[in-house]
C-alpha cells in the first residue's frame, strides 16, 4: 500500500484553548506528524500523564510496533491504532532502518469515551486504512489547517473532535457491512464511468446510454455501493489527477482538460475539497519527498 503524504511538515500542534463550548463532551488536544528513526521509543500507556486522551495513530511510510494487552501487533504503512490513555499498551519503533513515519490525533472528552469503545469494537484496536480513505483524508486536511494556523479556538476543536469520530463511525459501518456481488446493472454504471468520465456530462446522460430512469439509477447505485454516482465520478477523476499530477509535466488547465473539468480553477477547487490541500502543493510535496 503506497501513501502520498510522505512529505508533510514533521509538526505537533498542542491545544489549550481558553474559548470552548462550555462542558465540551468532545474536544481536539493535539495533532501531529512525526518521524522517528532510532530506538529507544517507546510510550506506555499506564506509565504517561494524560488519562482521558484517546489516540489515534496512522503509519505513513515505515513500521512501528504495539503491544495492547498480551497481543502485539506490526504496524506497517496504512494501518492504524485507537488506544485510550490510561491502558494496557505499549508503542514502540523497533529499528528498522527505514525509520517510522506516523500520523496522530489526540481527543478527549466524554463522548469520545463513549464512542472510542464502539468504534472499537467494529473496527479492532488496529485497522487498516487506505489514503484516501474520508478518515484520512479528513486527518490530512485537519493536520493542515493546523499547519496553517486556522484551529484557533475551542469551539473549531470541538466541531474537529466530533468531525473525526464521525469519520471513524462510518469507516466503521461500513467494515461491519458484508459487501454482496454488484448486480450487472450497477457494474455497467462503474465500467462506463470508469472508461468515459472524461466526456460524460452527468447523470442525465448516464441515464440515457444505459436506458434507465435517472431516479432508479441513483437510487439503486447508491443502494449497492453505499455511495452516490457522482461521488464515484469525482473520485475516478482525482485518482486520474493524481496520476497525471505525479507522472507528468502537465500543468493544471491541460490535468483539469484530460480528466473532464472545463478550466484548472475548478478543478483546483474540487481537488482541494476532496484530497485537502491544492493539487500544485499536492504535486511539490509529494515530488519533494
Amino acid at each position: 500500500m503506497k501513501t502520498h503524504y510522505f512529505d508533510l511538515p514533521q509538526d505537533a500542534h498542542i491545544f489549550n484553548f481558553g474559548e470552548s463550548p462550555p462542558g465540551a463532551p468532545a474536544l481536539l488536544k493535539s495533532i501531529g506528524c512525526s518521524e522517528v528513526n532510532f530506538t529507544p521509543y517507546i510510550w506506555n500507556g499506564l506509565k504517561r500523564g494524560q488519562a482521558g486522551n484517546f489516540i489515534f495513530q496512522y503509519t505513513l511510510k515505515g513500521k512501528g510496533m504495539i503491544r495492547i494487552g498480551e497481543q502485539l501487533y506490526t504496524l506497517e504503512t496504512g494501518k492504524a491504532f485507537l488506544v485510550d490513555v490510561p491502558s494496557d499498551h505499549e508503542y514502540y519503533y523497533p529499528g528498522e532502518d527505514e525509520g517510522w513515519l506516523s500520523l496522530f490525533i489526540v481527543l478527549s472528552g466524554e463522548h469520545v469515551n463513549k464512542c472510542w469503545s464502539v468504534i472499537r469494537q467494529q473496527l479492532g484496536s488496529v485497522t487498516v486504512f487506505e489514503p484516501d480513505s474520508f478518515v484520512i483524508r479528513y486527518l490530512v486536511r485537519l493536520f493542515w489547517e493546523a499547519c496553517q494556523g486556522h484551529l484557533v479556538d475551542g469551539f473549531q476543536s470541538a466541531g474537529a473532535a466530533y468531525q473525526f469520530l464521525t469519520e471513524l463511525y462510518r469507516s466503521a459501518h461500513h467494515n461491519t457491512c458484508t459487501p454482496s456481488p454488484l448486480p450487472d446493472s450497477i457494474k455497467r454504471v462503474v465500467d462506463l464511468i470508469d472508461s468515459d468520465y472524461r466526456t460524460l456530462t452527468g447523470l442525465d446522460e448516464l441515464a440515457n446510454r444505459l436506458q434507465v430512469s435517472k431516479f432508479h439509477l441513483t437510487r439503486s447505485f447508491h443502494q449497492h455501493t453505499g455511495t452516490t454516482i457522482m461521488q464515484h465520478f469525482t473520485k475516478t477523476r482525482m485518482k486520474r489527477a493524481i496520476e497525471l499530477l505525479l507522472n507528468t509535466n502537465e500543468n493544471l488547465e491541460s490535468i483539469a482538460q484530460e480528466i473532464g473539468y472545463q478550466n484548472g480553477k475548478y478543478f483546483s477547487k474540487v481537488f482541494r475539497e476532496q484530497i485537502g490541500i491544492p493539487p500544485g502543493q499536492y504535486r511539490t510535496i509529494y515530488l519533494n519527498s
